[in-house]
This record gives structure tokens, sequence and C-alpha cells, in this order.
């Protein structure tokens, strides 16, 4: 068994450039604690956490060879800014998608006839501008992303995020006109 390295953080980023494991583990020995406590401040849930920790370091091995490391310390925090940050993003999207799904399910659950669900649908799609409409016809019937229907519509893809939510919001805002209308 190899003794563990005490090198400083310029040798271990040498060594770990030429693959060298038990450099990968001091690295990992070294900061990994430290980092998880430094997400932890932002991201409550411990799991989470330490999957941000275990893809920095995944990623950490995988780009050693390429990776431009000139301070491993400042490297690593500025890893783990960008994976919690990510994992914010994610974590808000999701919650604003699965609010969107609730509206809409909401609206199929108040009534059983789908005929004329999908008539109060398109009553207050047709409220809205016309690239609004065009846009989320797109995502209704062609299933596409938001890249898509940007690529499509030629326009960026906050324009198609904002579209959606101006879609998201004039439902939202309709949806006791909704739940009271009898099919």
């Amino acid at each position: 068994m190899k003794e563990p390295i005490h090198d400083s953080d310029e040798q271990l980023v040498s060594l770990l450039r030429e693959s060298d494991a038990a450099a990968f583990e001091a690295i990992y020995n070294k900061y990994a604690e430290e980092l998880y406590r430094h997400a932890r401040r932002l991201v409550p849930c411990r799991e989470d956490c330490e999957e941000i920790i275990q893809d920095i370091f995944e990623y950490l091995w995988k780009a050693r060879q390429k990776a431009g490391i000139k301070s491993l310390r400042a490297y690593l925090y500025k890893a783990v800014a960008h994976k919690v940050m990510d994992h914010l993003k994610k974590g808000y999207l999701h919650q604003r998608y699965a609010e969107h799904y609730r509206l809409f399910e909401a609206v199929y659950d108040q009534n059983d006839n789908r005929d004329a669900v999908e008539e109060m649908i398109e009553s207050g799609l047709q409220q809205l501008p016309d690239r609004v409409q065009m846009a989320i016809r797109l995502r209704l019937t062609e299933n596409l992303s938001n890249d898509e229907i940007a690529r499509r519509m030629q326009v960026t893809n906050k324009t198609i995020e904002n579209y959606m939510h101006i879609v998201y919001t004039h439902f939202r805002a309709s949806r006791s006109y909704f739940a009271k209308a009898d099919p």
C-alpha cells in the first residue's frame, strides 16, 4: 500500500495530470469534506450535496489531463459553485414544470369531456398573441423543446421561455374559469 501523499496542491495537480491515483485520492481526502460543507450552505439535502461533490471529483478525474488548473482550491470551489447553481436551477425548473403540469391536470380532472377541455384551451389560446400561440402549439402538437421551437421560429431560447411563461401565467389566471366551466 502506498504512503499518503502530502505534497503541495501544485505537485498534486502535476501528479494528477499523469493519472496518479494516489494524488487524486490525496486531493479527495484534502478537499471533499470542506467542499461538502461549502455546498451544504446552499443545498439543504445531504444526498444532493454528496452527489454534487461526487460529480466534481468524477469530472476532475476524467478531465485530469486537460483541466487548466492554476489554483486547485479555487478550481474546486468554482466547480462547487457551478454545480450548486445548476442544482438550484434544476430544482426551480422542476418545481415550475410540476406546477404547470398540475394546472393542466386540474383542468382535465375538472372536466371529463376531453372535447370540452380542448375547446376551453383553444379559447384561452385565442386570447394570446399570435407568436405565443404558435410557440405553445408547437409544444403541444409536436412536443418540441424550447430549443427546437426557438430554431423553428428563428428566435432566441429566452424568447420561447418568455412565451411559455406568458401562456402559463394566462392559464393560471384563467384557472378559476376553467374549473367552473361545465362541459
